[in-house]
């Protein structure tokens, strides 16, 4: 174990090196290292994006944004974080604002789409009528559930969930406490799970197997 832990500390260290020598060459106008830092983070932010907004397209432009945004800011990063924290903060706020420009456009929309912000795909890949109709009431359920949640709270909830992300992580990268986080998390869960009650009493026999698990 002790060993393990030293070379996990190790590959961070030198990981951590290597990322400031990047910083530096970058800041001298060296063009191919930002494209060594796109290179290294660009998967993984486009991975925390999409657990977000829940659209390829939206995650796609949050993660140009974010390098973008990452390399006219690059000269005042001071190295108190990581820089994949760094760079993944910049992503959730990003993420964040398109969330609220959706709440903004779905407020002032005559015809809003039940469809624009898929959550959950059915889990069989050819399943029959009756289990896929179940399915995509169960993906309007969630959609309607995350609209009574706080912005704050559905990005907790969808980096929780979606992403995987520790609450020590998500604290992290939001720059909150564990315990705020984990109280935030609690009353989305709380919120969804009351969604969520209708719809189990109305689904087939079988069909609690593809809720998602919230704890």
């Amino acid at each position: 174990m002790t060993s393990n832990l030293a070379v996990f500390r190790m590959s961070n260290s030198s990981e951590d090196s290597d990322n400031r020598e990047l910083i530096e060459r970058t800041l001298a106008g060296d063009d191919a290292a930002f494209a060594a830092i796109v290179s290294r983070y660009q998967r993984r932010l486009y991975r925390v994006a999409f657990a977000i907004v829940r659209d390829e397209n939206d995650a796609d432009g949050i993660t140009q944004d974010t390098f973008v945004q990452a390399f006219s800011s690059l000269a005042r990063f001071e190295g108190r974080s990581e820089l994949e924290t760094w760079l993944t903060r910049i992503a959730i706020n990003r993420a964040r604002d398109v969330l609220r420009r959706r709440r903004v456009v779905r407020f002032f929309s005559l015809t809003p789409d039940p469809e624009s912000e898929p959550m959950l795909e059915p889990v069989d890949d050819r399943p029959d009528p009756e289990r896929q109709f179940a399915s995509v009431q169960l993906r309007r359920a969630i959609q309607r559930a995350e609209r009574n949640l706080s912005a704050q709270q559905k990005t907790i909830f969808r980096l929780r969930h979606y992403e995987d992300l520790s609450l020590e992580d998500i604290a992290d990268h939001l720059g909150l406490k564990s315990g705020t986080v984990r109280a935030h998390l609690f009353r989305a869960i709380h919120k969804i799970r009351k969604e969520l009650a209708a719809w189990r009493q109305q689904a087939p026999q079988g069909l609690d197997d593809e809720q998602p698990a919230l704890l």
